[in-house]
């Protein structure tokens, strides 16, 4: 071999190891931004769901004060029920105590 096939052949390995090199430096890049898509993604429907369940735990709190809030006024109408029923209980002995006395 002559000294010009020996920088030929030294040129073409020298070509071939840098090709080598960008292709595997263009494949490490692409998956490095895969990764960073994903992760891009995922932090993405992260945040959403956080949103949403922040949405849901207030939506729970005030349904939960609601909630109380009906109880309270269930109560109330209990104990004015029981105070009305008392009364009419109160009047109908009354009634029929003045007709007892109307009778004798």
């Amino acid at each position: 071999m002559s000294r010009n096939q020996d920088t030929s052949v030294s040129k073409s390995m020298n070509f071939s190891m840098i090709a080598i090199l960008v292709g595997w430096a263009l494949t490490i890049l692409a998956i490095v931004w895969q990764v960073a898509i994903k992760d891009a993604t995922y932090t993405s429907r992260l945040r959403t769901i956080e949103a949403e369940l922040t949405n849901v735990d207030e939506r729970l709190d005030t349904a939960e004060e609601f909630r109380l809030d009906i109880s309270s006024d269930l109560a109330e109408i209990k104990t004015d029920l029981m105070w009305i029923r008392k009364q009419l209980q109160e009047n109908a002995n009354n009634i029929q105590a003045i007709r007892n006395e109307d009778r004798n």
